[in-house]
């Protein structure tokens, strides 16, 4: 079943989005926040870990980008990498150059998903963490972070079993 461009379009946009979203997050967190950040907690939401809070965003700014130009571009490489080096479920039909344009197209849009969820859960945990440098005591609120990270955990099980389903041979071949 083939995407209709609007759809395709809208998955891009809204996986450029919620990265741009995490972006001005950690610019916001940058000019809000006190020079000294805790970066990771632990047990019961206690700050463990902590930095300069321009160091903080740079980090989050480097993770966010990395994060971003690997889903963005993977497809990419699907392209123009050999069929050997490439895993792919059902490689052999997919990466036939017959079929490698429409293996290319599932691909961009299964990572632009994945993306997308990604970088909103990032964007949430993001807000919670700025929740927390902003409170005092300096703490993470847990609760919500494990039901996001349930969430989270869930989606990437039927996104990986969405991916794989993408991915089978068509019954006609």
């Amino acid at each position: 079943m083939d995407v209709p461009c609007f759809v395709i379009s809208k998955m891009r946009t809204s996986f450029i989005a919620s990265f741009l979203a995490n972006l001005v997050l950690a610019i916001v967190s940058l000019v809000m926040l006190p020079d000294r950040v805790a970066i990771h907690f632990g047990q019961g939401g206690m700050p463990d870990g902590w930095a300069s809070n321009l160091a903080g965003t740079l980090i989050m700014l480097g993770v966010h980008t990395l994060l971003f130009c690997s889903l963005y571009l993977s497809p990419r490489l699907l392209a123009s990498v050999p069929a050997k080096w490439i895993s792919l479920p059902n490689r052999d039909y997919w990466l036939r150059p017959e079929h490698r344009t429409q293996a290319v197209e599932k691909f961009s849009q299964q990572m632009w998903r994945f993306g997308t969820v990604l970088f909103l859960f990032m964007l949430f945990v993001g807000l919670l963490t700025l929740k927390a440098n902003l409170s005092r005591p300096v703490r993470l609120d847990e609760g919500p972070l494990i039901v996001a990270l349930v969430i989270f955990l869930v989606y990437t099980a039927y996104w990986t079993f969405t991916l794989l389903r993408a991915f089978r041979i068509p019954p006609d071949n």
